[in-house]
């Protein structure tokens, strides 16, 4: 029997804030949910689960702004699913569809992640600073073009460019890392 998540005490403005950031993103949590799951059960249990996971950190999420607070709301149902999943040792499939076109050509429909890989991304991720970790999920997850992130990021395409060979250079160096303690164990 699955033990039940403690729902953190919220004061009246939390709670109001909880139930305008249910809302407004809802539809947003039910499809992040269904793309990973195509049990509804399972994917109700996520987003709930995940809703449990905003609510203790309702103050931080309501300071974001809206582009911020979606990719926090994605992210956390995604490190969510993958909790579940772990827990249950079960291989994780993770679908790329029209996010990421580099990756999508070098890997055609699907890449499988064990456990441990899993975790691993997830562990590079935390380990990423806050501004390369915004860079990689903008250009793999978000698709967003040289362009886009040069606006944002307030520099030329070609300065991107060079941003994202230097985040994947010090990514690909925390995942050897990683990958040598692991084989350290």
């Amino acid at each position: 029997m699955r033990k039940k998540k403690d729902i953190p005490p919220l004061s009246p403005m939390q709670k109001q804030a909880v139930s305008d950031l249910y809302d407004t993103y809802q539809g947003l949590m039910a499809h992040t949910a269904r793309r990973l799951t195509a049990v509804p059960e399972e994917a109700e249990e996520i987003m709930q689960d995940s809703l449990i996971a905003l609510m203790r950190n309702i103050d931080t999420v309501s300071s974001l702004n809206r582009y911020k607070t979606a990719a926090y709301i994605v992210l956390t149902i995604r490190r969510t699913y993958f909790n579940h999943a772990n827990k249950e040792r079960r291989v994780i499939t993770v679908p790329f569809d029209d996010e990421s076109a580099e990756l999508a050509d070098t890997l055609t429909d699907s890449a499988l992640l064990d456990t441990d890989d899993k975790l691993d991304v997830m562990r590079l991720m935390d380990a990423l600073s806050s501004n390369d970790r915004r860079i990689l999920e903008a250009w793999y997850l978000d698709g967003c073009s040289a362009e886009q992130l040069a606006k944002e990021l307030h520099c030329k395409p070609a300065s991107v460019r060079a941003i994202l060979s230097r985040v994947r250079k010090r990514a690909e160096r925390l995942l050897r890392e990683t990958e040598e303690k692991r084989r350290g164990k």
